[in-house]
């Protein structure tokens, strides 16, 4: 076995959406607390504070959030209805490295972003 003061003590995990915000889990063994707190760039903008107990049932949600992924094959999301012509292929080719749906203001009149168009010529 090794050291325990050389096991790690901070996490920082980057935002899925990658725009700057964090989530810092950091444990604090003469409290016997976690410090879970979020984070935009450098700025602190809020935490808790967990005890064993309850970071316990965090650790239960996400190794079964885990198990659940890995046996559950992933689905590739539709790509979302955009504006016609090249102004819509730069939207979905956004959607694609972001991995949001561009905003209800750049879709057409009536589309809730449901409809699917692929991304192919017209034949003339």
């Amino acid at each position: 076995m090794g050291d325990r003061t050389a096991r790690r003590r901070r996490v920082l995990v980057e935002d899925a959406r990658r725009h700057g915000h964090h989530l810092r889990v950091t444990w604090h063994p003469d409290e016997r607390q976690f410090v879970v707190s979020t984070w935009s760039h450098d700025v602190c903008t809020g935490s808790a504070r967990l005890g064993t107990d309850d970071a316990a049932l965090v650790a239960t949600l996400l190794v079964d959030g885990l198990a659940d992924a890995a046996s559950t094959p992933g689905r590739v999301p539709a790509v979302p209805a955009t504006r016609a012509g090249v102004a819509g292929l730069v939207d979905r080719l956004r959607w694609l490295v972001r991995g949001t749906p561009p905003p209800a203001d750049l879709r057409p009149p009536g589309d809730t972003g449901a409809v699917v168009r692929p991304l192919r010529r017209r034949s003339a």
